[in-house]
């Protein structure tokens, strides 16, 4: 008899899959990215992906989901500052530092939503949730307070601030890390949403 694998375990071979897929997917996109291969990269069999995935679409769906959660946990982690522009501005470092240490992550996401596909883009944004929820309930604060223009419900402003940050990645990856840098595009970001957000004096 077989034994229970313990949940730690569960955890680390989840979390190798996670890592192969998204190396594959930023390589080669959703299409041509293989199931057999991420297994193989990870050091699994092809029949343990299908163990913790039903589909290579949902593998997809939970790498976007994993980029997403890691950078909302980040900002929860970083002192909370007191103005609505200082919170977005950590929400924009704690972003660039999950595209820094995991850019596989974060180069699948933006990949596969610039090439703008209606099949694949309602499922990236509902795994990018747990980012865009915690922007947008920074935004929606920024509004009750008077910082933030209330003429647009904060979901649109929040995925606006999300797009604007996909822009600056792809830029720095065009330019092969020349402009801007990653430590250049939280303010370069936040200024540039906070031109147009913030509510007028």
């Amino acid at each position: 008899m077989m034994a229970r694998i313990s949940k730690k375990k569960q955890e680390d071979v989840r979390a190798a899959l996670l890592e192969a897929a998204a190396d594959a997917f930023a390589r080669d996109g959703l299409d041509a990215a293989r199931i057999d291969a991420i297994a193989v990269a990870a050091g699994y069999g092809k029949g343990t992906v299908y163990n913790y995935f039903a589909s290579k679409t949902e593998l997809f769906g939970a790498v976007i989901e994993e980029a997403a959660r890691s950078a909302a946990e980040r900002y929860a982690a970083i002192a909370s500052a007191p103005s609505t522009r200082g919170q977005l501005l950590a929400l924009a470092q704690a972003d660039v530092s999950v595209a820094r240490d995991r850019p596989g992550f974060v180069k699948v996401l933006v990949r596969e939503t610039m090439s703008f596909r209606p099949s694949t883009y309602g499922m990236i944004v509902k795994h990018l949730a747990p980012y865009v929820i915690a922007v947008e309930r920074v935004i929606a604060d920024g509004q009750v307070r008077g910082e933030v223009r209330t003429d647009r419900p904060s979901e649109q402003l929040a995925l606006l601030f999300v797009g604007l940050l996909s822009l600056h990645y792809v830029q720095h990856w065009g330019s092969d890390g020349d402009w801007p840098t990653l430590d250049e595009i939280p303010e370069l970001v936040t200024s540039a949403f906070w031109d147009g957000a913030a509510a007028p004096r």
